[in-house]
Protein backbone atom coordinates (compact mmCIF):
# COMPACT_ATOMS: atom_id res chain seq x y z
CA UNK A 1 0.00 0.00 0.00
CA UNK A 2 2.93 2.29 1.04
CA UNK A 3 4.62 1.90 -2.49
CA UNK A 4 1.51 2.62 -4.16
CA UNK A 5 0.63 5.51 -2.44
CA UNK A 6 4.64 6.61 -3.21
CA UNK A 7 4.06 5.77 -7.21
CA UNK A 8 0.86 7.83 -7.09
CA UNK A 9 2.50 11.13 -5.06
CA UNK A 10 5.91 10.72 -7.30
CA UNK A 11 3.45 10.53 -10.50
CA UNK A 12 1.74 13.40 -9.33
CA UNK A 13 4.99 15.26 -8.35
CA UNK A 14 6.34 14.66 -12.06
CA UNK A 15 3.24 16.01 -13.25
CA UNK A 16 2.99 18.71 -11.43
CA UNK A 17 7.14 19.60 -12.29
CA UNK A 18 6.39 19.31 -16.34
CA UNK A 19 2.86 21.76 -15.23
CA UNK A 20 5.01 24.01 -13.73
CA UNK A 21 8.11 23.93 -16.50
CA UNK A 22 5.92 23.73 -19.62
CA UNK A 23 3.96 26.83 -17.85
CA UNK A 24 7.07 28.76 -17.13
CA UNK A 25 8.83 28.03 -20.31
CA UNK A 26 5.74 29.13 -22.78
CA UNK A 27 7.00 32.37 -23.74
CA UNK A 28 10.25 31.74 -24.16
CA UNK A 29 11.94 31.16 -27.66
CA UNK A 30 14.45 29.11 -27.81
CA UNK A 31 17.33 30.10 -30.77
CA UNK A 32 16.82 28.25 -33.72
CA UNK A 33 19.54 27.17 -35.85
CA UNK A 34 20.10 30.09 -37.81
CA UNK A 35 19.04 32.62 -35.53
CA UNK A 36 22.68 32.14 -34.05
CA UNK A 37 24.29 33.02 -37.28
CA UNK A 38 22.18 36.21 -37.56
CA UNK A 39 22.58 37.54 -34.19
CA UNK A 40 25.48 40.69 -35.12
CA UNK A 41 22.51 41.58 -38.30
CA UNK A 42 20.72 44.78 -38.33
CA UNK A 43 17.56 43.21 -39.90
CA UNK A 44 17.30 39.82 -37.86
CA UNK A 45 14.09 38.54 -39.60
CA UNK A 46 15.57 39.16 -42.92
CA UNK A 47 18.76 37.51 -42.00
CA UNK A 48 16.86 34.26 -40.78
CA UNK A 49 14.73 34.27 -44.05
CA UNK A 50 17.77 34.56 -45.96
CA UNK A 51 19.48 31.48 -44.54
CA UNK A 52 16.63 29.38 -43.57
CA UNK A 53 17.60 25.88 -43.28
CA UNK A 54 21.49 26.11 -42.83
CA UNK A 55 23.31 24.15 -40.13
CA UNK A 56 26.64 25.93 -40.53
CA UNK A 57 28.54 28.57 -41.00
CA UNK A 58 30.19 28.23 -44.12
CA UNK A 59 26.38 27.34 -45.43
CA UNK A 60 25.14 30.65 -44.12
CA UNK A 61 27.39 32.76 -45.61
CA UNK A 62 27.13 30.99 -48.63
CA UNK A 63 23.09 30.97 -48.56
CA UNK A 64 23.20 34.69 -48.00
CA UNK A 65 25.43 35.76 -50.50
CA UNK A 66 23.21 33.59 -52.96
CA UNK A 67 20.23 35.68 -52.10
CA UNK A 68 21.64 38.89 -52.68
CA UNK A 69 23.35 37.87 -55.64
CA UNK A 70 20.17 36.39 -56.93
CA UNK A 71 18.80 40.32 -56.10
CA UNK A 72 21.02 41.96 -57.54
CA UNK A 73 21.20 40.19 -60.88
CA UNK A 74 17.01 41.31 -60.99
CA UNK A 75 18.47 45.17 -60.40
CA UNK A 76 20.77 44.54 -63.01
CA UNK A 77 18.02 43.27 -65.64
CA UNK A 78 16.20 46.79 -64.58
CA UNK A 79 18.36 49.29 -64.48
CA UNK A 80 16.38 50.71 -67.63
CA UNK A 81 13.33 51.34 -65.29
CA UNK A 82 15.65 53.54 -64.07
CA UNK A 83 14.69 56.39 -66.64
CA UNK A 84 11.06 56.56 -66.99
CA UNK A 85 10.93 57.00 -63.23
CA UNK A 86 12.49 60.46 -63.09
CA UNK A 87 10.92 62.13 -65.56
CA UNK A 88 11.34 65.19 -63.29
CA UNK A 89 14.75 65.51 -63.64
CA UNK A 90 16.77 67.18 -66.19
CA UNK A 91 17.94 64.16 -69.34
CA UNK A 92 21.64 64.85 -68.06
CA UNK A 93 20.48 63.99 -64.48
CA UNK A 94 18.53 61.11 -65.42
CA UNK A 95 21.57 59.50 -67.38
CA UNK A 96 24.30 60.01 -64.69
CA UNK A 97 21.75 58.59 -62.31
CA UNK A 98 21.35 55.71 -64.44
CA UNK A 99 24.88 54.99 -65.56
CA UNK A 100 25.82 55.30 -61.90
CA UNK A 101 23.29 52.87 -60.60
CA UNK A 102 24.04 50.43 -63.38
CA UNK A 103 27.70 50.24 -62.59
CA UNK A 104 26.75 50.20 -58.42
CA UNK A 105 24.82 46.96 -59.84
CA UNK A 106 27.68 45.58 -61.91
CA UNK A 107 30.07 46.10 -59.20
CA UNK A 108 27.99 44.53 -56.52
CA UNK A 109 27.52 41.58 -58.56
CA UNK A 110 30.74 40.91 -59.82
CA UNK A 111 31.89 41.03 -55.64
CA UNK A 112 29.37 38.83 -55.03
CA UNK A 113 30.28 36.24 -57.69
CA UNK A 114 34.10 36.68 -56.68
CA UNK A 115 32.81 36.07 -52.85
CA UNK A 116 31.67 33.29 -53.70
CA UNK A 117 34.78 31.98 -55.41
CA UNK A 118 37.02 33.18 -52.41
CA UNK A 119 33.79 30.98 -49.71
CA UNK A 120 34.57 27.50 -52.40
CA UNK A 121 38.08 28.24 -52.09
CA UNK A 122 38.17 28.76 -47.74
CA UNK A 123 40.15 32.09 -48.39
CA UNK A 124 37.87 33.99 -45.38
CA UNK A 125 40.48 37.51 -46.75
CA UNK A 126 39.22 37.15 -49.71
CA UNK A 127 35.78 36.58 -48.72
CA UNK A 128 35.45 39.66 -46.44
CA UNK A 129 37.18 42.25 -48.81
CA UNK A 130 34.51 41.27 -51.87
CA UNK A 131 31.62 41.27 -49.27
CA UNK A 132 33.35 45.23 -48.16
CA UNK A 133 33.80 45.87 -51.64
CA UNK A 134 30.08 45.11 -52.71
CA UNK A 135 28.38 47.05 -49.85
CA UNK A 136 27.81 49.69 -52.81
CA UNK A 137 25.43 52.33 -51.57
CA UNK A 138 25.99 55.02 -54.99
CA UNK A 139 22.84 54.28 -56.34
CA UNK A 140 20.90 54.27 -53.54
CA UNK A 141 22.31 57.52 -52.69
CA UNK A 142 22.25 58.96 -55.98
CA UNK A 143 18.57 57.99 -55.87
CA UNK A 144 17.89 59.03 -52.46
CA UNK A 145 19.08 62.44 -53.82
CA UNK A 146 16.93 62.71 -56.34
CA UNK A 147 14.08 62.27 -54.42
CA UNK A 148 13.15 58.57 -55.90
CA UNK A 149 11.11 56.33 -53.85
CA UNK A 150 9.62 53.97 -56.74
CA UNK A 151 9.96 50.52 -56.22
CA UNK A 152 13.39 49.88 -57.70
CA UNK A 153 14.51 52.78 -55.16
CA UNK A 154 13.60 50.22 -52.74
CA UNK A 155 15.16 47.03 -53.82
CA UNK A 156 18.37 49.10 -54.09
CA UNK A 157 18.24 49.41 -50.45
CA UNK A 158 17.32 45.86 -49.85
CA UNK A 159 20.07 45.00 -51.64
CA UNK A 160 22.76 46.95 -49.47
CA UNK A 161 20.93 45.59 -46.63
CA UNK A 162 21.45 42.13 -47.68
CA UNK A 163 25.05 42.84 -48.44
CA UNK A 164 25.38 44.48 -45.04
CA UNK A 165 23.79 40.76 -43.42
CA UNK A 166 26.42 38.88 -45.46
CA UNK A 167 29.10 41.04 -43.73
CA UNK A 168 27.54 40.57 -40.47
CA UNK A 169 27.34 36.74 -40.42
CA UNK A 170 31.35 37.19 -41.83
CA UNK A 171 32.35 38.77 -39.10
CA UNK A 172 29.68 37.03 -36.41
CA UNK A 173 31.83 33.90 -38.17
CA UNK A 174 35.39 35.35 -37.33
CA UNK A 175 34.58 36.69 -34.07
CA UNK A 176 33.21 33.54 -32.85
CA UNK A 177 36.48 31.59 -34.21
CA UNK A 178 38.84 34.13 -32.26
CA UNK A 179 36.98 33.36 -29.35
CA UNK A 180 37.05 29.55 -29.96
CA UNK A 181 41.09 29.83 -30.10
CA UNK A 182 41.37 31.94 -27.59
CA UNK A 183 39.12 29.73 -25.02
CA UNK A 184 40.47 26.44 -26.86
Amino acid sequence: MASQKFNYFSFLFLAIIASVLSYGFAGIEFDNDTSRFCKTAQDKDLCKTMISGVTNWHDAIGEAIKVTLSLAEELKSQNDLIIPALVNLQPGKRDSIQKTCKESFETVFDMLKEAQTALAAGDNGTLQTKLSAALEAECVDALSNAGATFPLANKAKELDTKVSICLAIMAQKETFVHRELRNG
